[in-house]
């Protein structure tokens, strides 16, 4: 009895749980000597599921600028956390030797196919008149025509591929040319990838996809990528709450929504995880791209269930089974669940509310209680 007064003393604070626990305990045995292992109860409670995890901050929207064509950075005009409008420079890139011989050769063919085709208008032109007084024939005629018209077509074919690279962004004229890197989009420039003087190979080079010279962001819509392990993937869906904070920033949470939840799982350090995109509402500056971002996601939750704790429950044979405690000891109870979160299950047949269960394998506990070396 001096053990039990000892107990209702500080009962004084926790009445409610200090009584439980002295009735339990006499309930436990009725000699008085305790179980070695822990008890609860069944009851009626809420179910709230939540799965976390961590994830990047990623722009919704991103574009990298390359350069149409391979050399040196020879001006730069903008740099990180600059905001640029469409079609604003950025930089110029002077071509290499490879690329200005390109030009040069673009150059040539035009000049050759403006003299052919010159030549040839004037074969066919001399044709016409000598055809109408009779002093070539028909064929003859047609093969001058033919040779004109090939002409005119290799002038075109060259004149269109200097309207393509001049398209691209290329300036100037002769052997003075340069890439003029303009803006593609509105945004702020979240990485520059050149100083400069360096080195860049073109954007269609087969060689790697070109250098990355800026990235552009639109910032005003983020999201978040949450890799969720297979396990949890069931609790989450498409249009669920979720809650955002940053380590940056550990008082301000920002609300976000799960707007893709993938079809196919991929492979992640020997776990399958499902990447989970969730969209930021109003980020309030709190949220960075390339940030770590702690993701709290509101799965389905139910009120008024049976629950009984989740240590309660043990998996045996493949089956959810709890240990029922009356006074004839701890009974093995299969039992049917439902929704489950970090502190309860839900039960759908098996105990019925009021129940005392084992928070552990009592056989497990006793040989411990048995064998204290073995703790």
């Amino acid at each position: 009895m001096q053990q039990c007064r000892a107990v209702l003393v500080v009962g004084a604070l926790l009445p409610l749980v200090v009584l439980a626990a002295c009735g339990g305990a006499e309930a436990e045995s009725g000699s008085g000597a305790a179980r070695p292992y822990r008890v609860g109860v069944a009851d009626r409670g809420e179910i709230r599921v939540q799965v976390e995890e961590t994830g990047v901050v990623e722009p919704e929207r991103q574009v990298v600028v390359k350069s149409p064509i391979s050399g040196v950075v020879s001006a730069l005009s903008a740099r990180e956390g600059d905001r640029v409008r469409p079609g604003q420079a950025l930089a110029r890139i002077v071509p290499d030797i490879a690329q200005a011989n390109a030009f040069a050769g673009i150059a040539r063919d035009i000049a050759a196919a403006e003299i052919a085709r010159g030549n040839a208008e004037r074969e066919y032109g001399r044709a016409r008149e000598l055809a109408r007084d009779g002093g070539i024939t028909q064929a003859e005629l047609d093969a001058r025509r033919v040779a004109f018209e090939q002409a005119d077509n290799q002038l075109r074919a060259a004149r269109s591929q200097l309207r393509l690279v001049e398209r691209s962004g290329v300036r100037g004229g002769g052997g003075d040319r340069w890439a003029a890197i303009a803006a593609p989009t509105a945004g702020v420039i979240i990485r520059r990838g050149v100083e400069e003087g360096e080195t860049v190979v073109g954007g269609t080079s087969a060689f790697g996809g070109g250098t990355e010279l800026f990235t552009i962001a639109d910032l005003s819509a983020l999201r978040v990528k949450a890799a969720i392990n297979e396990v949890d993937v069931g609790k989450v869906k498409v249009g669920d709450s979720v809650a955002l904070t940053v380590d940056a920033f550990p008082g301000d949470t920002v609300a976000g929504v799960v707007r893709l939840v993938p079809p196919a799982a991929r492979q992640q350090e020997r776990v399958r995880v499902f990447d989970v995109e969730i969209r930021a509402a109003g980020a309030g500056g709190i949220l960075r791209p390339g940030m770590t971002a702690n993701v709290r996601i509101a799965g389905p939750s139910r009120t008024g269930v049976l629950r009984v704790p989740v240590e309660a429950v043990l998996i045996e044979d493949g089956k959810p089974v709890v240990y029922r405690v009356g006074p004839g000891g701890a009974h093995r109870t299969p039992v049917t669940l439902g929704l489950g979160d970090l502190a309860h299950v839900e039960v759908l047949s098996g105990v019925a509310a009021g129940d005392s269960v084992a928070l552990e394998d009592p056989a497990a506990a006793a040989e411990r209680a048995a064998n204290p070396a073995r703790r």
